[in-house]
């Protein structure tokens, strides 16, 4: 990456295009982040630079700015345009057939459909800081994402502030959306995160694990042999399911994902008073129709506000959806962080680990 500036310590840029988006790009001596800004303010690259590794899934799929398809899709056009990456789900995930206060969200809302503002408000050696803003077209809310890089620490800051502009409650469904695959991801990886249940969504015909719950965290029966296993160990590409699971009853906001092959990990950390469950999106190979058709293997852990994925009106029938008020200002704090080190027993939300 090329910047007339500084070449050791913090860093950042405006500078970059890529097929017409413009792309920012954050870096210390341990991370290079890199951000879409005309497409949700993505982070669409996450590299860890002592192993040159990107932790972030790539789809078939390539970016690109917005097209005219064949056809409109009911579900909205996320799809469409997903390469892989991190999106912010905003302000309904899943996809529902009933409009909300007289209009459809679409599969996973706006947000990361939408160009951000953005600008530099602290750019030093040790540290950088890049403020994103977007007001929403078919919600009333106003979201402002500020994304920091410290020298010496492996970590992403992530501080939010999102707004109610109308004068009545909106109900949301609100989350993080980071997708890991290869060269990280491969069946030596295990998942650690404090929750307490695990629920099955009925997602596909494909999936590896029973529908339903709640069954007690980790151990979920498989489908095809009714044996209990443990849902946080990755299966290999070969297993061919496809699966949409909850982690509930959270006692802390974080999680790792550890290669112990390649010794290692990717984790966040969240406010679990907020982002109250956490999503498991297992693709082991087996999506087998639109849009992978076969040829994905991924795993995505997201920090949610809400379940079941499949639109507002099913929280607010569950009663997990978030009610925000006439006016209301939520501001909340999350990190993402690399590792080489064993025995983590948390993460924390200004990017340090403990053991």
């Amino acid at each position: 990456m090329y910047t007339h500036s500084r070449k050791e310590g913090c860093r950042a840029s405006l500078d970059y295009t890529y097929k017409g988006l413009r792309v920012a790009f954050l870096e210390n001596d341990l991370l290079r982040v890199g951000i879409l800004l005309d497409k949700g303010a993505d982070v669409f690259e996450f590299t860890y630079k002592p192993r040159d590794l990107d932790f972030l899934w790539q789809s078939p799929i390539p970016m690109q700015k917005p097209f005219v398809a064949t056809s409109a899709l009911p579900e909205g056009a996320f799809h469409d345009y997903y390469y892989g990456g991190w999106q912010e789900v905003l302000p309904s995930a899943g996809w529902a057939s009933e409009p909300y206060l007289g209009t459809f969200q679409g599969l996973h809302g706006e947000v990361s459909l939408l160009p951000f503002e953005a600008s530099l408000v602290e750019d030093d050696p040790q540290r950088v800081s890049l403020r994103t803003r977007v007001r929403m077209y078919r919600s009333p809310l106003a979201l402002e994402r500020t994304l920091t890089l410290e020298r010496g620490k492996a970590a992403l800051l992530v501080h939010e502030k999102l707004v109610n502009e109308s004068s009545g409650e909106f109900a949301i469904m609100w989350g993080h959306h980071p997708a890991l695959g290869a060269p990280f991801l491969d069946e030596t990886c295990v998942v650690r995160a404090p929750a307490g249940k695990v629920e099955v969504h009925p997602f596909h015909p494909n999936g590896l694990w029973q529908p339903g719950g709640d069954y007690d965290f980790p151990n979920v029966p498989n489908r095809h042999t009714g044996a209990l296993e443990d849902i946080t160990r990755v299966r290999s590409r070969e297993t061919k399911s496809v699966d949409v699971v909850f982690f509930k009853e959270l006692q802390e906001g974080w999680y790792t994902v550890t290669n112990t092959g390649k010794g290692v990990g990717f984790g966040m950390a969240w406010d679990a008073s907020l982002f109250r469950y956490l999503w498991m999106w297992q693709v082991y190979g087996g999506h087998d129709d639109y849009p992978w058709y076969g040829r994905t293997y991924n795993i995505a852990l997201e920090p949610f506000t809400s379940y079941p994925p499949a639109g507002i009106h099913n929280a607010i029938r569950n009663g997990s959806a978030l009610v925000l008020q006439p006016g209301q200002v939520i501001e909340t704090d999350l990190a993402a962080v690399a590792f080489e080190q064993d025995g983590i027993s948390r993460v924390r939300r200004d990017g340090m680990l403990e053991t």
